[in-house]
């Protein structure tokens, strides 16, 4: 049998969790399914990951980080807050209809965080505010920090929603539609804010 070494080895067991995941669900993911998925010894996967819990916890963090919501603006282009919330927002939902299975096991995982930790489910939304306001303040907010954390809030939930409507019916273009009409909204709310900021 040739030798696999555990870097390769943690990345093939977080590919097989993301799709027993998303066949199963997060509880009907064990670890045996999980190891026999990765076609490797189950003593793998604990070696690697010690427990389910935290595999899942690897799972959760490789999806987040493969989403592309933040991407640094091009140096000489300014960008209002609401351009930069629609590149946000269309890009995440660009890759969840394009990575169906992905999505699918992302929102499994956080909804077994929610049943199981609900603080480390509170944690997973936290720590995506935190880079969310630090990515939207390249351009000028014309929101306290009470208001952006609002809009983020809101903007997480448009994800969450489009993207449990996206697994519910399939329909990429009709995401795609719902996604540039909830641009639109946050748009006209974000222009009206930037009125009354000149206003006052």
């Amino acid at each position: 049998m040739a030798y696999v070494s555990a870097a390769a080895r943690r990345e093939q067991l977080i590919e097989a969790a993301v799709r027993v995941i998303a066949r199963e669900g997060a509880d009907g993911a064990t670890t045996r399914k999980i190891a026999d998925e990765a076609k490797a010894p189950l003593a793998s996967l604990h070696y690697c990951f010690q427990n389910k819990e935290n595999l899942l916890l690897a799972v959760f963090q490789q999806l987040s980080d493969e989403m592309p919501v933040h991407v640094a603006q091009a140096e000489g282009e300014p960008t209002s807050l609401g351009e930069l919330m629609e590149q946000s927002l269309t890009r995440a939902m660009r890759w969840s209809t394009e990575n169906l299975v992905r999505t699918r096991a992302m929102i499994e995982v956080m909804m077994w965080a929610e049943r199981h930790d609900p603080e480390l489910s509170v944690s997973f939304y936290d720590a995506f505010l935190k880079s969310s306001d630090a990515y939207l303040r390249q351009v000028d907010v014309p929101l306290s920090d009470e208001e952006l954390h609002s809009v983020v809030r809101v903007a997480m939930s448009l994800v969450d929603g489009l993207s449990l409507q996206l697994l519910s019916s399939g329909d990429t273009e009709r995401t795609l539609r719902d996604t540039a009409t909830a641009c639109e909204i946050l748009k006209a709310f974000l222009r009206e804010r930037e009125r009354e900021a000149v206003r006052q």
